[in-house]
Order: C-alpha cells, then structure tokens, then sequence
C-alpha cells in the first residue's frame, strides 16, 4: 500500500495543456513535413514507375526486380529502430530530417550517373537505411506541435505523403520518363530532396508538446540507475502490451500491401491489366485521391470521437481494425473481376484504400500510448518491425509472376493472400486492442540525493 500511495503522489511529466498549442506554427511545420514526406515516398515509387524500362534495358525478370525493390528494406528496419532511439537521446529532430532527406538525394544521383543493376541494388539498399527513420521522425515532429486530441488530422496528414506522392509526383515523373529517359526521374527526384533541405533550415523547430527534456547529470549513480531502470519498464510496458503486439499484427501485412503497391502497381496496370504506360502511371495516382480522402477523413472523424468523450478503445482501436477487415476481403475478391479489368482495379482501389485508412489512427494509436519521452523510440521500433515485411513481399510478388501462367494470375495471387491475412488480422485485433488500457506515462524523475 505504501508504494502505490507514494507512486500516486509523485509527478509525472506529461503533454502541456492545449494553451500551448500554436495553430499558425504547427500547421507550417506540419505542412514542411508533408512535403518531405511526398518526397520520401516519390523517392521510393521512382523505381516502380520506371520499372518496364528499366527491366528491358538491364534485362532483369520480375524475380530479380522484385528482389532489387525488396532491397530497399533490408537495413529499413534496422536503420528505423536505432535512429528512432537515437532521437529518444535527444538529438534534434529538426537535424535528423534535415541528414534523411540529404541522404536521400545522394542515393538517387549514382542512378542517374552510372547505369547497372549493382548500382540500382546498391542505392537502393542505402536508401532504404536513410527512409527507415522518415516516419516515426516526422509523426514526432508533428506530435511536438499538436496536444495528443488533435494528432488524429496531422498523423493523416503525414500519413497522406504516399498518396499525394502518387497524385502529384507520379503523373509528372511518368511524363518525364516517357519523354526524357527513366534517369531524368532519378535526377528530379534528387533536386526536390535537395530543395526541402533549404527550405527546412529556415522553417524547422521542435514544438511545445516535445516532453520534458531530463537532466544531463543525474544527482548520483545511483539516481540514474533508477531513472534509466523506470524508463526501461515503462518502455516495455507499451511495447509488449496487446495493443501494440496486436496492431503490429494486423498491420504486418498491410505494410507487404504498401510495399508491393510501391514496387509493382505500374507494372500490375501495364502488364498485368493491359493498360499503356502513360494511363498506367495515371491511374497509379488515382487511389490516392480516394485514400487521401479516407485517410484525412477518418483522422478528423477519430479527433471528433475523442473530443466528444468517446473512448481510444473505440476511436483508435475499432475504426481502424474494422477498416483492415473489411478492406482486406475487397483484396480477396480481386480475382474474382476475370478479365474485367476496371473492375479489378475498382476492387483493389476500394480495398487498398480502406486498409490504408488504418495505417494513421494506428500510429496515432501507438505514438499516444507511448510516454512523451518515448514516443520517437516506441514509434520506430513499431514502424521498423512493420516495415520488415517489405523483405519479403515485393521479391515474393515477383516469384509468382515469373511463376504464374500469365502475369495477371500472378498479381492476383499476391493480392489475394496478403487480402486474407489483412482481413483475418483486423478482426482479430477489433476483439482485443484498446490503446487507453495500454497507454503510459513518462517514469518520474529519480529524486534528488540528499547533500
């Protein structure tokens, strides 16, 4: 009774009230950080969009592409988790962003310089390793600006990038490439990269909502082995509680999803449904405008739900777990259209759509859940676990088209199987997962030694 009484009684630090919160200031950081999240992701869909081009002229089969786009997350994961903790360390954020996006665009320059598949699966893989961190970085950068009622819109925002990579960057590499060459796709990239950077240095800041920062010096050893001790528990408390191991599951194969949509969705709608190169790098940006919508919209409505007195059990637990479920039997049914081919896109559009929607109330889910202190930590071991599914998917998709009796078949099956595991991992989850059980405090600060 005498340790429960006195870990009530000490303070813990927590988000400030919503007097701090600086609508004008978020929203421009909030907005650079779009940005740079477009960025990330038209770094990443250059390759897709580029594909057929690129497998003609290095003669590679849809394996060996598969394999170069897998390439792009063997240090993703690795380079998410240990950065993501560097920053927990209290390494600027605003820096952090600033060296990705750098990074960034050196890996693209090698592509456009010097031609061969080493040097394709070399930049990619070192992409990779700069991208890994991106999310987590920039959802707490954002966080650091919005009181946790109001993460709900921006982490759709963020989340967002994706699709408004597809709706603005694709259209205009796909012209690019069809007119100038694929390399001049690389390059495009690499100037818009460089381009954030400077405009980052003037507007990049860290928010009031950041956490309390601890002191450099604890008083003893003593106090600091407790400190780093309570830290560590609180820790493990969200990272293997059932609302983050279950979303990690739930989430495992939408993140495939997204991996093979970003490698092989061009190809899909070129080879697989027949459509012309220039209406395929179209349409690859068509799902965004429906996804951006569903995404925005369900982190608005999740805020309202909140606001209103609604529980994160209902509100970041059942939306978006319900959301996988049923946009994972869309994907299901995908074989089902035959040789209708607007019909298998107006399938795999709804289903992918609804998946994504979500992608951002589970990070908001879990970015809240996790002490202020914490979050960039807990947020980039969750991202960099989910991310490690994109080893896999993308060479695995191209097995089954060089596997297949035609590539549509392939494609199918691919869409297929992660649609069940999808559908099967949102249900699951909407019977268990509630985020305000689950959710932690920073660990109070070890008292001071006496004398």
């Amino acid at each position: 009774m005498t340790t429960d009484s006195t870990s009530r009684a000490l303070p813990v630090v927590t988000d400030q009230p919503d007097r701090d919160y600086r609508p004008f200031r978020a929203w421009s950081v909030l907005l650079m950080l779009a940005v740079f999240m477009v960025i990330n992701f038209a770094d990443r869909t250059i390759l897709a969009l580029a594909a057929q081009p690129v497998m003609r002229e290095l003669g590679l089969s849809a394996s060996q592409f598969g394999l170069v786009s897998s390439s792009f997350y063997f240090l993703y994961s690795v380079s998410a988790i240990g950065v993501g903790f560097l920053a927990t360390r209290h390494i600027s954020l605003k820096w952090l962003l600033f060296i990705m996006s750098l990074l960034w665009a050196a890996t693209q320059l090698p592509v456009f310089l010097f031609v061969g598949g080493g040097v394709l699966l070399g930049t990619r893989i070192a992409l990779g390793a700069a991208e890994g961190p991106a999310t987590a970085v920039a959802n707490s950068a954002a966080y650091s600006w919005f009181p946790p009622h109001r993460r709900g819109l921006p982490t759709s925002v963020l989340t967002s990038g994706p699709s408004l990579a597809k709706l603005v960057a694709a259209p205009l590499l796909t012209l690019l490439i069809v007119h100038q060459g694929w390399r001049m796709g690389f390059l495009a990239v690499a100037v818009a990269g460089l381009a954030w950077c400077a405009l980052w240095l003037f507007v990049g800041r860290t928010g009031p909502y950041a956490g309390a920062r601890r002191p450099a010096s604890p008083a003893s050893p003593t106090d600091a082995g407790a400190d780093r001790s309570a830290r560590r528990r609180t820790f493990l408390a969200v990272a293997t509680s059932r609302t983050f191991v279950l979303l990690l599951l739930a989430t495992y194969p939408l993140y495939a999803l997204i991996s093979v949509i970003l490698s092989w969705l061009p190809s899909y709608l070129e080879a697989g449904l027949h459509f012309s190169p220039l209406t395929s790098g179209l349409l690859f940006g068509l799902p965004s405008i429906v996804g951006m919508g569903f995404m925005l919209g369900a982190g608005w409505f999740t805020d309202r739900l909140l606001a209103s007195g609604a529980s994160a059990r209902v509100a970041r637990g059942l939306v978006p777990t319900v959301s996988l479920a049923v946009g994972g039997v869309f994907l299901a049914l995908l074989p089902l259209a035959g040789g209708q081919r607007y019909l298998a896109y107006a399938l795999l559009v709804v289903g992918y759509c609804l998946t994504l929607l979500a992608l951002p109330i589970v990070y908001a889910a879990i970015g809240t859940s996790a002490a202020p202190s914490q979050r960039t930590s807990v947020l980039s071991l969750f991202i960099g676990l989910q991310s490690t599914s994109g080893i896999i998917a993308p060479w695995a998709t191209g097995a089954l088209i060089d596997g297949a009796g035609n590539q549509a078949d392939g494609y199918n099956t691919a869409f297929t199987v992660m649609g069940v595991l999808i559908a099967v991992g949102g249900v699951v989850a909407a019977l268990i997962v509630d985020p305000g059980r689950d959710a932690a405090q920073d660990a109070p600060p070890a008292p001071a030694s006496a004398g």
